[in-house]
């Protein structure tokens, strides 16, 4: 069975036993041959040197490598070793899975962390991309992370005709244009409205006093000082009346009482605020304590119910207007009626005691 050596060369080599013939060395042109006798025979059972058909040099023995092999094996080795270094610095990382490094760092980083300055800038938290120099832009990145070739989004005109175009040649698109919407059309003035006025009423009722007011003295009578006293020259404002007292503190003289009356339009239904004059005098002729009086929203007091009632401490309220609430009427008509129910003695003396009926005033508003 052949040998590797035989199966490696292509060559027959031969056995043990067959004798090969004897080989003379050959000699240079400037020797002399030697006789045959001295020439050098392989004796028989010897192995002679395997010789390369093409080239004619001599192999080394069976089970020996050649000094070609060794060095090719050699070689190859350093290429097998060698091949996962390059591999790796090409691929980049130490260790299975990494990426390769970010421009502008070594392989094996410095004190300060392995950034080069001047040819990239160290790494931010957006996904691991490096950021450049303020005002600069990542690659494929247009401004503000848009793509290139995208244009930015104008919050204001997306979707719109006439928006802004993309920049030419894939740069960032120009920034959102503001748009301010135009004005509303104008509306057609009217006539202007003018605004409601409030309906108020503001009258003065007493002696002598008109514009739709009046004073009746009911049931007025002349005896001296006992009977109807009136006071001033009959002017408005300028003039009472003292009207005698029942004599009983809780009696009424139905036949005898003073009455104010107000016609109230333009305001026919609403409510008005009501004040009492109370002039000054003794007691024969300001000595109400106290003067009641009742409201109606008619002038026929006799034959209604009163919407209302006040008293007035005339002898503690001498020369000053009293505001005594305000009452609801109806049918533009006011009236205020002073009773005569009062004490005009004291003990078995009379006292001729007299509630004044001065000015009283009104106002109204629907």
């Amino acid at each position: 069975m052949p040998s590797d050596a035989e199966q490696s060369t292509g060559v027959a080599v031969a056995t043990a036993e067959t004798a090969a013939p004897a080989a003379t060395e050959p000699k240079a042109d400037n020797e002399t041959s030697t006789s045959t006798s001295e020439s050098t025979t392989v004796a028989a059972g010897t192995v002679p040197p395997v010789v390369d058909a093409d080239t004619g040099t001599a192999s080394p023995p069976p089970g020996r490598m050649s000094k070609p092999v060794i060095v090719a094996a050699a070689v190859a080795g350093v290429a097998l070793v060698a091949l996962p270094m390059a591999l790796t610095g090409l691929l980049g990382g130490d260790q299975p899975g990494e990426g390769p490094n970010a421009a502008g760092y070594a392989k094996d980083l410095p004190q300060d962390g392995g950034f080069v300055p001047g040819l990239a800038a160290p790494p931010t938290d957006l996904g691991g991309m490096p950021a450049g120099p303020p005002g600069a832009q990542l690659p494929a990145q247009a401004a503000e992370g848009v793509p290139v070739g995208q244009a930015a989004a104008d919050p204001g005109t997306a979707g719109l005709p006439g928006g802004p175009p993309p920049a030419a040649g894939g740069g960032p698109a120009p920034g959102p244009q503001q748009h301010q919407a135009p004005p509303p059309p104008a509306q057609p003035q009217g006539p202007a409205v003018p605004a409601a006025k409030a309906v108020t009423y503001d009258g003065m009722a007493g002696r002598g006093c008109g514009g739709g007011t009046g004073f009746t003295g009911v049931g007025a009578y002349s005896d001296g000082k006992a009977g109807w006293v009136n006071h001033g020259n009959g002017g408005c404002g300028t003039s009472f009346v003292s009207i005698p007292m029942s004599g009983d503190a809780n009696k009424d003289d139905s036949s005898a009482y003073g009455l104010w009356t107000f016609n109230t339009g333009p305001v026919t239904t609403g409510s008005c605020a009501v004040s009492v004059f109370v002039p000054t005098g003794d007691l024969t002729a300001v000595g109400g304590s106290p003067s009641v009086y009742r409201v109606f929203d008619r002038f026929a007091v006799d034959k209604g119910t009163p919407v209302g009632s006040f008293q007035i401490d005339q002898v503690g309220n001498r020369g000053r207007w009293v505001n005594v609430g305000t009452f609801r009427i109806n049918g533009a008509k006011l009236a205020v009626q002073l009773l005569t129910r009062g004490r005009d003695w004291s003990g078995s003396t009379k006292t001729y005691a007299h509630h004044a009926a001065a000015m009283v005033k009104a106002k109204c508003q629907a």
